[in-house]
Order: structure tokens, then sequence, then C-alpha cells
């Protein structure tokens, strides 16, 4: 039943989307679609969020604070994408958005940590935030056509079988909005020429793919390897930023992609493991 309900509510709205944002405007709207599509599903569940100056910035829900981020990140990704916005303005602005994820999702967990746990906790999600952000940008400014949305595709695959096989309730549902997206969006350019993935679109990934794995989690699922291992999978990108020969970047893609993938499964691996 949580499956006709994904499709209904969450991959059909997803794919008009992409339709409407990539599909006219072509891929510099990517940002924007993913965050729509992942923020639709979310206001149907949990209802539309109050304003943003009314939020709980130290104790408040984190899917509400989450929603916001969603549709800040997605609409600064499009606007740097789209050359709307100054490279030092959006570079500030991105920087607020990593920085500002691991403390509003963390909300509800702060409250039992104590000072030493508290630093240790957000230093290790601002480092695993920032440390995916730098790898998804740096790759998407080193290949600009299908390795980073396919790739990123594959983790949001893992991210919702993650949460899926551990968590309960319908949360795996918008990660596996956030791949048919990028699938989506790859499929409905495919006819117009090739995919180019701007760096802005970078941020809305990040953003999704780190906020919807941390959003309402426990202290204990968080440290499962299997959470661990999927947070990570964007890292072995990094290889595509490497200094390859020009002849050998196809290979470079091809290995960036495979080791992503190889990590997914690892971490669906250390499920049935456990």
């Amino acid at each position: 039943m949580d499956v006709v309900q994904w499709i209904l509510w969450g991959a059909l709205p997803a794919m008009a989307v992409v339709m409407l944002f990539v599909g006219v405007g072509g891929p510099r709207w990517l940002g924007v679609a993913l965050a729509i599509s992942v923020c639709v599903p979310l206001a149907i569940e949990d209802g539309l969020p109050p304003w943003i100056w009314q939020l709980d910035l130290m104790t408040g829900p984190p899917r509400s604070a989450l929603w916001w981020l969603l549709l800040l990140g997605g609409a600064l990704g499009s606007a740097f994408d789209l050359g709307a916005l100054p490279r030092l303005v959006a570079r500030i602005m991105e920087v607020i958005c990593v920085i500002s994820l691991p403390w509003l999702l963390s909300a509800p967990l702060r409250a039992g940590w104590s000072v030493v746990g508290c630093a240790a906790g957000l230093t290790s999600g601002w480092i695993f935030v920032a440390a995916v952000w730098w790898v998804v940008r740096r790759s998407a400014k080193a290949r600009s056509g299908l390795t980073v949305p396919l790739a990123m595709a594959i983790v949001f695959g893992v991210d919702a079988w993650v949460v899926r096989a551990i968590t309960v309730g319908a949360d795996w549902q918008l990660p596996a909005v956030a791949a048919v997206v990028l699938v989506f969006a790859i499929v409905t350019m495919a006819w117009r020429g090739p995919f180019a993935c701007g760096r802005g679109a970078s941020l809305s990934m990040t953003l999704a793919h780190s906020g919807l794995l941390l959003c309402g989690r426990a202290e204990g699922e968080l440290a499962q390897l299997p959470f661990v291992l999927a947070w990570s999978a964007p890292l072995p990108l990094a290889l595509v930023t490497l200094p390859w020969p020009s002849r050998l970047r196809w290979l470079a893609a091809i290995c960036g992609v495979l080791a992503v993938a190889a990590v997914g499964a690892g971490a669906i691996r250390s499920i049935t493991m456990a």
C-alpha cells in the first residue's frame, strides 16, 4: 500500500515537476525541480510548515526546518546555475545552508546531549555534510554531464533502501522520489542533447541526501553502519576530481560511479549482516 501511495503522491508529481522545469527550462532548473519534488510529498504528509521566521531554531521540529532548507537550497542552486546570483553571494549562502543543516536537524537530540556530546555530534555532522557538498560540487565542475546525477540517483536509491529497512514509517519515500527526479531528468534531457549538471544543483543534492537521512533519526540509528555507509556513498566521486589525462576522463567517470555503487551496495549488505 505504501508503494502505491508513493507512486501517486511522490513519483508521478515528481515526473510532472521535472517535465515542467527541466524539460522546458533545461538542466539549470534541476535544483528547483529536486527541491519541489521532495517538498510536495513532505507537505502532503506533514502539512505546510510555519513560516521561516516562525521556526524555533533551537528546539523546533526538524522536518519543518528541512522543508525550508530544501526549498532555499534548490532556489539558490538554480539561481546560481542561471547566473542570477553573484558568485560571492551564492557561496556565502551555500555555506550558511551547509552549516545550518546539522544544527537544525539535530534539535531533538541536542536536548539530551552534554556540552562535549553536542560539540562532537555537531562537528561530525558538519564534517560529513561539508565533505559531501565539496565532493559533489567539485565533481559537477569536473564532469558536468551525466556522472553526478547518475551517481546521486544511485545514492538516493541506497538512502531509500536503508531508511525503509531500518526505520519505521514512510520516510523512505522521499529519497526514492529524489532518485526518480534525477533519473527522469536524465531521460527528459536525452532528446535535447548532452546533460549539463551545474554546480548549483550540487547544493540541492547535498541537502536532500544528508537531510533526508538525518531528519528524525535517533542517535542509535545514526551510529549504525548502514547509515554511515549510505551517508558516505557520494564521497568516491572524488575520483572524478583527480587530474586525469583528458583521454582517460571517461574512465574516471565510470570508476567514480562504480565506486559510489560499491559503497551503496556495502550499505545495503551491512543491513542483512546486522
